[in-house]
């Protein structure tokens, strides 16, 4: 989108951050694949944590790292928490203001950190994406979100968020709806499989969006034949695209990367995700789920379908790939944690969780 297309470099000085690091343990280490260190098989990154799953009662912490909310979007995030049985909190500067930001890159970080340092927070939601969380990515200190493991969950813009969280700490991180996002059925029994009820095995439903039957863009379909098994990662194109060159680039080798985006003409997602293949290793993925590209395919002729550019990039790839599961910028999505083992069927267009999210 517009406020993500400018290539993200690198802010200066970094700034010094001293938070209260209240004493906090590593909720738990990843069980499935591992060796006795508590790495994944073939891993070199750091120990897997998987955060404590939510409960009702529990707290959430509320963070604006990207674009201001106003006080009503605010309010209706925390409507919807408590409507869960979650209780909530915030600090005064998630209704910040700084141009575009909700803040100051330094006011940004603070307010993440400080909601990860908190032990009376359980958890850290963010309200909103839209841009800006690459730019505090150096400015969040690592070894104390390491030390207090929490669900953190958001998408879109906070895509680079959980890509470096979960690469630099080995925290499982969720991409799952914003305080802003539609919190009906199909997104909330979602959320609660992975991070509140999790059982392993746990395939993900598919309901099209409402209205969408003539839309090309919300159609289901196999690129490549197969089926693929390793970790997830992925998110955002445009945001992953951002940070190729960074100390926090995706390391996209043997995993299973789900990909979405919205708002740009096909030639753009053409593009993107030709730089990902060229200046990445996404060519050596395990196999590529996508989810629902909105208005990703309205373009002036001459031009190619959205179907056409993806299929003329990976199909060459020869693994699998498959376009249409139900998540991305969408009203009914799913909810995925970054760092868990999957499975993915691309003839079927299914994903399949093969272990807990959370302990």
């Amino acid at each position: 989108m517009t406020d993500r297309r400018s290539f993200l470099r690198k802010t200066g000085a970094l700034a010094a951050m001293t938070l209260a690091s209240a004493s906090g343990l590593r909720a738990g280490t990843g069980s499935g694949n591992q060796d006795g260190t508590g790495k994944q098989e073939g891993a070199t990154g750091p120990v897997r944590i998987l955060p404590r799953r939510l409960r009702e009662g529990d707290r959430i912490g509320l963070v604006t790292p990207g674009s201001p909310v106003t006080p009503e979007q605010l309010g209706g995030c925390i409507a919807k928490l408590e409507d869960l049985g979650f209780r909530t909190t915030y600090n005064d500067s998630v209704l910040s203001e700084y141009g575009y930001f909700a803040g100051t890159d330094q006011e940004r970080a603070e307010e993440l950190m400080d909601m990860f340092a908190r032990d009376d927070v359980d958890a850290v939601w963010c309200v909103r994406g839209g841009y800006g969380s690459i730019r505090i990515l150096d400015l969040l200190d690592y070894e104390l979100i390491r030390t207090h493991p929490k669900v953190f969950v958001g998408y879109s813009d906070i895509t680079a968020l959980i890509t470096s969280i979960n690469q630099e700490t080995g925290l499982v991180a969720f991409h799952g709806p914003l305080g802003i996002s539609d919190f009906n059925r199909f997104s909330v029994r979602s959320m609660k499989k992975v991070f509140m009820e999790p059982r392993d095995n746990y395939r993900y439903p598919y309901r099209r969006e409402k209205d969408t039957r003539d839309n090309p863009e919300f159609d289901r379909y196999t690129l490549t034949s197969g089926t693929a098994e390793g970790l997830l990662t992925g998110g955002n194109i445009s945001v992953l695209d951002s940070m190729i060159g960074t100390r926090f680039e995706p390391d996209f080798k043997d995993r299973i990367v789900y990909l979405e985006e919205v708002g740009e003409k096909t030639y753009r997602v053409d593009k993107m995700v030709f730089h990902l293949l060229s200046a990445t290793n996404l060519k050596e993925a395990a196999g590529i789920v996508m989810g629902a590209f909105g208005e990703c395919s309205i373009n002036e002729p001459p031009a190619l379908s959205l179907k056409t550019a993806l299929g003329d990039l990976l199909k060459p790839l020869g693994i699998p790939a498959s376009y249409g599961l139900s998540f991305g910028h969408i009203k009914r999505m799913i909810t995925i944690p970054t760092g868990i083992r999957a499975v993915m069927d691309a003839d079927q267009n299914s994903l399949t969780l093969l272990e807990h999210a959370v302990v």
